[in-house]
């Protein structure tokens, strides 16, 4: 599913310090490795309910949609099996099939 399991949310640079003051803004905690370029990496399985911190657990809702990080607001780039928001791209149309 979207923004659980197994996933490293890569932050950017200039994302890493608004990031963690969303997350002490909505009382939780973010645990974020710093990367050598000044980002972060930030895996979920490390994170509490092995999710992203800024998913809500009772409606899946990013709390912090209108100011997600880059990769967020990319997401997604190709369908995702039992990922709503993927299922949102226009479908790619079938090959004609006839001989």
């Amino acid at each position: 599913m979207c923004c659980r399991g197994p996933i490293i949310l890569r932050l950017d640079p200039d994302e890493v310090t608004g990031f963690y003051r969303a997350a002490a803004g909505l009382g939780t905690e973010a645990r974020v490795s710093r990367a050598p370029d000044g980002g972060g990496n930030v895996l979920f399985l490390d994170q509490p309910g092995e999710h992203c911190p800024m998913l809500d657990s009772a409606t899946s809702a990013c709390r912090i949609y209108d100011r997600r990080p880059r990769v967020c607001r990319e997401f997604p780039r190709k369908r995702e099996p039992g990922c709503a928001i993927s299922e949102w791209i226009t479908p790619e149309p079938e090959p004609d099939q006839t001989p």
